[in-house]
């Protein structure tokens, strides 16, 4: 099998080494498998005998894909080789004597060959060694300075009519580095394949190199009672081969493909370490020592067990490789008679002639809010061909004549597929939508209250058909996020995005369409975390039921005695406030009069009965602070264990 592309192989030349120099046979293309991902599978099979050398041209973007996936079937031998030569242009250019890389004038050139020795003629013959080339700035122009004879001699290269190189090895690599850049411009890479043998036998390589895409295109005509499908393939032939007689196949599906660059030798940069050099080391003496007994018996035995694991170590085991294989989902069309294809031409063949299952429908997908549309006209195709059908465009034919285009996307087998072509004149729809939100239910759970409330959303079609007769309607529904379908009970189909309702509309006739969604939308809050106005409104909520009504009115009660505690603590607060302030009075009072004036006397007695107040306000509001800890723990502990 094999596929095609733009980087196909352009020749295969089969070289018998037993034969005369000039004489030898090609090896025909047999088999082409086109992907519709845009790579195709050559094989290439015939007769040969003795040893041959195959010589296999590719595109200059083909050549990494052959590489990467050629094989060789080869009876008569198990050594063949693969060789091939890369140029790199920029390295081979630079080892030359003369280096043009770079697209440089003949001023620089000339400058880069300094101590060559050249003749020229301007217009007399001059013979000298390059010292350099340089510019004129005050006249414009380039100057060659020669070294002539012992003389330094400065010519315009604009009166320079010729040059040679006396050194014969220049003039020949200028020549070389001439002919490999025009070589490089060729859009040929040569691969060889070597297969050694005495025999006659048949043999075959295969290769995957990049091909364009096979294109599908389809007739659907809807005139008859039984729909009939058929589908052309678009193949091109974009080699330099010709195909003849060739087992043709044709591929849906998408195999992982990709390229990376064999051809060319990569090499990797290391990093650069100074030598190693540590010097010279001190010269040192020892005395001799002795080791215990014990100590030495295990060292002698450590080293023995050493010796003997070096002297027995096992040999590295030679396990057998794994190998693993992946298959994908894919379709194969295997055209039933063999295919002949000049190079560089396309062809249309059929891939599948069938009866299928279709229905006229009238397809809503998009109504816009006050505005009056009309359905597309289309199809419903069910695909029971026994074939998965690529994707592509469709000529819809009806009553004869040609109805519209249409296109389709993968159709696998036994699915299902609309398509439109073109609008249904003779219905007209349009829609309104509103939406509302009403209290669903209430919760409170440890003292959290979870508020549902419950928002519908509706959308009334109203379609309308003014044709002579019935009609399918498909109604495309957008589905609202989140949202759960009430009316109609049931769809028929449903995208990521919309429900698919199937309406029947009868000729000359107007129907109504409702369809209701409906959508939760939950709000959780901490009771205790009210305030006293918020925790009254929702034991008053109307919605609400009575039972968890009566419960927050427990709850109001209980924070209103929390309430009239921390009321009572913040007047007693400011009463004990008062009393001390009027405390710091009196003393400022006895301190200005004196204490043992008659006036001072009367403070004094003011005095101690303010203080005895002052106690009786500290001892008044220990008891309200434990009365208020007492309600609000009372408060605390109903709502955290409150569950309605």
């Amino acid at each position: 099998m094999q596929i095609k592309l733009s980087h196909l192989l352009l020749a295969f030349t089969v070289t018998n080494t037993a034969l005369s120099a000039n004489e030898s046979v090609q090896l025909p293309i047999k088999k082409v498998s086109l992907f519709s991902s845009g790579i195709g599978y050559f094989e290439r099979a015939g007769e040969v005998e003795g040893s041959v050398n195959l010589t296999l041209p590719f595109e200059n973007n083909a050549v990494n894909d052959a590489l990467k996936s050629l094989v060789i079937y080869d009876p008569a031998t198990n050594a063949p080789l693969v060789s091939y030569a890369p140029e790199d242009l920029q390295k081979i250019l630079s080892e030359l004597k003369i280096n043009i890389s770079g697209n440089p004038s003949v001023a620089q050139m000339l400058h880069s060959l300094k101590g060559a020795e050249l003749e020229i003629y301007a217009p007399n013959k001059i013979v000298g060694k390059i010292i350099g080339t340089q510019v004129n700035r005050e006249k414009n122009y380039d100057e060659l300075s020669l070294f002539v004879n012992g003389n330094i001699q400065v010519v315009s290269l604009s009166n320079v009519t010729s040059y040679r190189f006396t050194d014969k090895k220049i003039s020949h690599d200028l020549a070389r580095a001439l002919d490999i850049i025009l070589n490089s411009r060729q859009n040929v890479k040569n691969i060889n394949v070597y297969l050694p043998s005495s025999k006659k036998r048949n043999v075959s390589i295969s290769y995957v190199i990049p091909t364009p895409v096979w294109k599908a295109t389809y007739r659907l005509d809807l005139s008859d009672k039984k729909p009939f499908l058929q589908g052309w393939a678009i193949v091109d032939n974009a080699g330099d081969t010709n195909w003849k007689d060739v087992e043709l196949s044709l591929i849906v599906g998408r195999p992982v493909s990709f390229t990376q660059p064999l051809y060319m030798p990569y090499f990797l940069n290391r990093s650069s370490l100074p030598l190693s050099i540590e010097g010279f080391a001190e010269a040192k003496s020892y005395e001799s020592g002795y080791q215990p007994a014990r100590l030495y018996k295990a060292v002698s035995a450590v080293s023995e067990m050493a010796d003997e694991a070096v002297m027995s170590a096992p040999a590295l085991a030679d396990y057998d490789t794994p190998q693993s294989k992946s298959a994908g989902e894919q379709f194969v069309f295997t055209l039933k008679n063999p295919i002949t294809l000049d190079h560089r031409q396309s062809a249309m063949v059929p891939f599948v002639q069938s009866n299928i299952k279709a229905r006229k429908v009238s397809i809503f997908t998009h109504i816009p809010q006050g505005l009056s549309v009309n359905p597309s006209l289309g199809a419903e195709l069910i695909n029971d061909s026994g074939l998965k059908l690529p994707s592509g465009p469709i000529a819809v034919y009806e009553g004869g004549t040609f109805a519209g285009d249409a296109l389709i996307k993968f159709l696998g087998q036994n699915e299902k597929r609309l398509i439109s072509y073109g609008d249904d004149l003779a219905v007209k729809g349009t829609v309104s939508h509103s939406s509302r939100t009403q209290f669903d239910s209430v919760k409170i759970s440890k003292g959290v209250m979870t508020i549902t409330e419950k928002t519908i959303y509706e959308k009334i079609y109203m379609l309308k058909n003014s044709g002579g007769t019935d009609k399918n309607i498909i109604l495309e529904h957008p589905i609202t996020a989140n949202a759960n379908l009430i009316t109609p009970a049931k769809y028929n189909e449903k995208t990521a995005s919309a429900y698919r309702f199937e309406i029947a509309l009868l000729s000359n006739k107007e129907l109504k369409y409702s369809v209701k969604e409906d959508r939760l939308n939950r709000q959780t809050v901490g009771i205790l975390d009210m305030d006293y106005t918020t925790l009254t409104l929702f034991s008053t909520n109307k919605d609400f039921p009575s039972n968890v009504k009566n419960a927050l009115k427990e709850a109001v009660q209980l924070m209103n005695a929390v309430t009239a505690e921390k009321d009572k603590l913040s007047s007693a607060r400011s009463a004990l406030a008062e009393s001390i302030s009027e405390q710091g009075r009196i003393r400022q009072n006895i301190t200005t009069v004196g204490s043992g004036s008659p006036q001072g006397q009367e403070y004094i007695k003011k005095m101690g009965a303010l203080d005895a107040e002052i106690e009786k306000q500290y001892k008044n509001i220990e008891k309200i602070q434990n009365s208020l800890q007492k309600v609000q723990k009372a408060f605390e502990s109903y709502i955290k264990d409150l569950s309605v």
